[in-house]
């Protein structure tokens, strides 16, 4: 019998194996089902995620439908190995792809596109297993194993084999312990066993599962690292992909919860993206947050929001229907309800955009205010700036756009059209509808409106 490695040191080096060669017909139109969305990212992209945190690791992605379409459809940090599965002849035919990448002393950790929520601690647990010489298979416990390989366990609760669900017995079918598909195994015990599985089977595919047999026929021990079902849910259609993305959710707002965020109701929040949020911040229903998302302490975030890569910090209140898009936003401001802010605008502490306010590529001072009905594209705003309802900055020339700068104190007459470029000085004044097309000084008040005349009417 051979002897696998009884005395062996964990390796320093992990080669990731990830199977997404599939077109995944089920999931309905062209595009490969591995690049589907999750939560705002492609499926694979969550596990390419998880993958690139270990030291000392390499990935190969095994694909073939689409291939290119997959490669420019994933980031990482480090470089991926893209391996084209030209005809897809089974999941170790798959794996073989991989041969030319791996590391003689790593160990290969064989993942699935589609089933992209494994988590890195799990992932630890499996290969510390396999790097003491051990088949390690990642197995989970179903309710319902229809359809799913059975763990076949001895009297000693030693694995034996993997039995498909249309193979099993009936005593077999009563086990509840299935496979995932997922395993880790030294690479060097790898290369010597694979050779062995042949497509001697009705579909003439290699399967990887027939590993199992082979490596207790060759006295290599099989372990199992059982983990919560939820690691390995998979999506093959659209509602499994549905499925997925509800639980992944409600997952995530438990997560927040365990942190400290009190939110109204886990069923009725989307972040799809990164999201940091400090203690005590309460988030109300029908919230969504996309790409990357930094929310301070004691924050207030009202219902229907939509917030996308911004930066929300400590004790700022953000009322109903608000949109904000690639912003900073200081301490304790105020903003909406049905305020849009988007282009980088940024707003210092105390700050307050109020009701149907639009501001784009602009700064507003501190303490600076426009409550109602306003659009400030391409405006500066000092300290304590009180902008009137219905003022526009008319940035746009046809051809370029214009700055507005307002200085501090300034006080803005509402329903102003304030026609950049143009600077208000400090503490001055515009009359209510007025248009301003010069500069106004330090102090002073502007009024540039048509002269009103009274006329009596005719009977």
């Amino acid at each position: 019998k051979t002897t696998w490695g009884e005395c062996a040191i964990v390796p320093m080096n992990i080669d990731f194996i990830i199977l997404a060669a599939g077109k995944g017909t089920r999931m309905g139109g062209d595009s490969p089902k591995v690049l589907a969305d999750l939560a705002g990212k492609p499926m694979l992209q969550h596990l390419v995620n998880t993958v690139e945190g270990f030291a000392n690791s390499k990935a190969s992605i095994i694909v073939g439908y689409k291939s290119k379409e997959v490669e420019q459809g994933i980031v990482s940090s480090k470089k991926l190995n893209f391996v084209n599965q030209s005809k897809q002849l089974g999941t170790a035919h798959a794996v073989k792809q991989s041969f030319p990448f791996l590391r003689k002393n790593s160990v290969s950790v064989v993942l699935y596109g589609d089933a992209p929520l494994v988590s890195k601690n799990t992932l630890n647990r499996l290969i510390k297993s396999a790097s003491q010489g051990n088949l390690s298979l990642l197995t989970f416990i179903k309710d319902d194993p229809t359809g799913y390989g059975r763990i076949i366990r001895d009297t000693k609760n030693r694995i034996q084999k993997i039995t498909e669900h249309k193979d099993a017995t009936s005593t077999e079918k009563e086990i509840r312990e299935v496979n995932s598909g997922i395993l880790a195994i030294k690479t060097d015990i790898l290369l010597k066993l694979m050779p062995s599985i042949k497509n001697n089977n009705v579909s003439k595919e290699y399967y990887l599962t027939d590993l199992v047999e082979i490596a207790i026929r060759n006295s290599l021990p099989v372990t199992a690292t059982i983990c919560d079902p939820y690691e390995v849910g998979g999506a093959n259609n659209r509602q499994e992909l549905h499925d997925l993305e509800r639980l992944y959710q409600k997952r995530k707002g438990e997560e927040l919860l365990e942190k400290g965020t009190i939110i109204a109701d886990t069923s009725r929040l989307d972040i799809r993206g990164d999201i940091k949020i400090g203690k005590n911040t309460f988030i109300d229903i029908n919230n969504v947050f996309t790409g990357n998302n930094v929310l301070g302490a004691n924050v207030v975030v009202g219902p229907n929001c939509y917030i996308s890569n911004s930066t929300i910090k400590d004790g700022t209140i953000i009322y109903a229907n608000t949109v904000i898009e690639s912003c900073l936003v200081g301490k304790d401001c105020k903003l909406g309800p049905f305020a849009r802010i988007r282009g980088e605008t940024e707003l210092s502490d105390g700050a307050e955009l109020g009701n149907f306010v639009e501001a784009n590529r602009s700064n507003i001072g501190k303490r600076s205010k426009a409550k109602h009905l306003t659009y400030l594209g391409d405006a500066k705003l000092g300290k304590r700036v009180n902008v009137g309802a219905g003022t526009i900055t008319c940035n746009y020339d046809g051809k370029k756009k214009h700055k507005t700068i307002i200085e501090d104190g300034t006080f803005i007459g509402s329903n102003s059209s304030l026609v950049a470029p143009l600077t208000l000085g400090e503490g001055s004044y515009t009359g209510a509808g007025s248009v301003i097309t010069k500069n106004v000084p330090k102090g002073k008040l502007a009024v540039g409106r048509g002269k009103q005349v009274n006329l009596t009417k005719k009977k």
